[in-house]
């Protein structure tokens, strides 16, 4: 995959200049995926539990990764015992794609005295579940025949089969072709929404936190797909703990907004209908899922 070029950069940047000089009176709108800390308590938002977020201490700051294992459960399992061996603690982003994808863990040719772990089944999609607490976003879907959100997540549904939704964030386990093959090698999802990948990766989890530091992981040539060879180049993860792990002053007290929650679907409907001044084309109502991204605060403590 192809990075975005410096020509069409610097079109993209000039134009964002160009309409804030014209109509400096009116801002144009961009959505945001993190609010301002907060103390009050509001029961549209939902707090994150501390046993299903993974910190990881890279030398690039700090990335917080909400585990699901309503979805995954196998892999979230796997991933929570090798957090808790230590397994993670100093391996390196080695895969990096711009645009595309930040693979972490141990390089095949690299695994030394680590034990080589069970490959694991599969667990790309699900039956529905008619007691999940689902939000319709678009049906028909361009790859399925709807999406929304279930629990916070994004998802894809047909024939009965749910899945989670490649959206930037969302991190998965990487494996050979054969679908399998899942070992320990966590890819996050960057740039842009990979639906290629939709139902043919194990999807468990998604980043909410530390979008900056993702934006500084050390990128390697797309020409070597991504991969970076020299060891000292690539960024590291200095530790890897599960939010019940560490001390009080070390968790981040997260929350996010409940995709059932009349405030949600009120951002959606605004979305969708582009209703704000700056829109002189208000499209036609259709919404990619991976657009709305659902807002996350911390809260702080009064």
């Amino acid at each position: 995959m192809k990075a975005l070029s410096l020509c069409a950069l610097v079109v993209a940047l000039g134009f964002g200049t160009a309409l804030s000089q014209q109509n400096p009176a009116t801002p144009i709108p961009a959505p945001s995926t993190t609010a301002a800390p907060v103390v009050a308590v509001d029961p549209s938002w939902q707090r994150l539990p501390q046993d299903n977020l993974l910190y990881l201490e890279t030398d690039q700051g700090r990335i917080v990764i909400l585990l699901a294992p309503q979805f995954a459960p196998e892999h979230v399992k796997r991933v929570k015992q090798l957090v808790k061996a230590g397994f993670y603690d100093g391996v390196t982003f080695y895969r990096v794609i711009e645009g595309f994808v930040a693979q972490f863990g141990v390089p095949e040719h690299e695994w030394g005295t680590r034990a080589k772990l069970t490959p694991m089944k599969a667990e790309f999609s699900w039956p529905v579940r008619s007691g999940d607490p689902y939000l319709l976003v678009q049906r028909p879907d361009l790859l399925a025949e709807e999406t929304g959100f279930n629990q916070g997540f994004a998802v894809a549904r047909e024939q009965n089969q749910e899945w989670l939704v490649h959206c930037p964030g969302v991190v998965n386990m990487a494996r050979a072709n054969e679908p399998d093959t899942g070992v320990a090698d966590i890819a996050i999802m960057m740039g842009q929404a990979t639906r290629h990948l939709d139902k043919n990766m194990s999807a468990f989890g998604k980043v909410i936190w530390g979008q900056y530091a993702i934006n500084r992981i050390r990128r390697g040539d797309t020409a070597d797909g991504g991969v970076i060879g020299s060891a000292a180049a690539r960024t590291v993860i200095k530790q890897a703990r599960l939010g019940t792990d560490l001390a009080p002053d070390r968790q981040l007290q997260l929350e996010w907004l409940s995709t059932t929650s009349s405030e949600f679907s009120q951002s959606l409907a605004e979305r969708r209908s582009r209703t704000h001044v700056f829109y002189q084309h208000k499209g036609n109502g259709n919404m990619d899922v991976c657009y709305p991204q659902v807002p996350v605060r911390e809260v702080k403590a009064v």
